[in-house]
């Protein structure tokens, strides 16, 4: 058991590991005591709307603070089994080739990043909502988002990782993450609900944005690496 503990914490994939146990445990608790987290924890756009209000008006405060985690608390919540199991397994997928590319910390970051980004987004679209965003499908659309842009501009290595049944092109892998965001798109149009759409597109072009600036500071994933050892 130390062994394979000692294993996984020299690779790059404790953090996704981390996200994953901890969101499957909030998931437990809540369907095991009926806990109503989401209204408690989600992102409900109109207390969004409501908070920048009082930033115009100059009267936001210390308690403002309690609004703006919940940017963050709902990408550990989901709405049913499928809900989280559909996303765990695109946030295996792509989160540990994001974190095998960039490190750990920089997954970490980019998921609580294109996260909270989408989120914004989906309030931005629906600002008087008092349904609550929940689940983790905007930060993965961003690490899908983070895949793409350095597959168009990194040599990288074909993936090889669950639950890819043999390893492909990495920009055959980016182009599937394209389908999703037609899809999202589509959805958007057509104003389907309950899905956020809107937390899906802008988690994936926040990660986009991400692996433009990052490439543009480091010509190849070889220099990226060279970097942090110096540092």
């Amino acid at each position: 058991m130390k062994y394979w503990l000692r294993q996984l914490l020299r690779t790059p994939y404790p953090t996704i590991v981390g996200i994953i146990v901890v969101a499957a445990v909030v998931f437990l608790v809540q369907e095991l005591f009926s806990l109503p987290l989401a209204f408690e924890y989600g992102t409900v756009p109109i207390e969004f709307r409501h908070l920048w209000d009082e930033v115009l008006a100059g009267r936001a405060g210390v308690e403002s603070f309690g609004v703006l985690i919940k940017l963050f608390t709902p990408l550990f919540l989901h709405g049913n089994g499928e809900h989280i199991l559909l996303n765990m397994v695109f946030l295996w997928t792509f989160g540990t080739l994001c974190a095998g590319l960039l490190g750990r910390w920089w997954a970490l970051g980019l998921f609580l990043f294109c996260g909270a980004v989408g989120n914004l987004v989906q309030i931005s679209l629906n600002p008087n909502s008092p349904i609550p965003i929940i689940g983790a499908s905007g930060a993965v659309c961003g690490f899908e988002g983070v895949y793409f842009g350095l597959a168009l501009r990194w040599r990288l290595d074909w993936p090889d990782v669950w639950p890819l049944a043999q390893p492909i092109p990495p920009l055959q892998l980016a182009a599937f993450a394209l389908i999703g965001v037609a899809l999202d798109i589509y959805g958007l149009t057509e104003g389907a609900q309950p899905i956020a759409y809107g937390a899906h597109l802008g988690g994936f072009f926040a990660g986009l944005v991400a692996a433009g600036l990052i490439t543009l500071v480091y010509r190849s994933r070889e220099e990226y690496w060279r970097s942090r050892s110096v540092s």
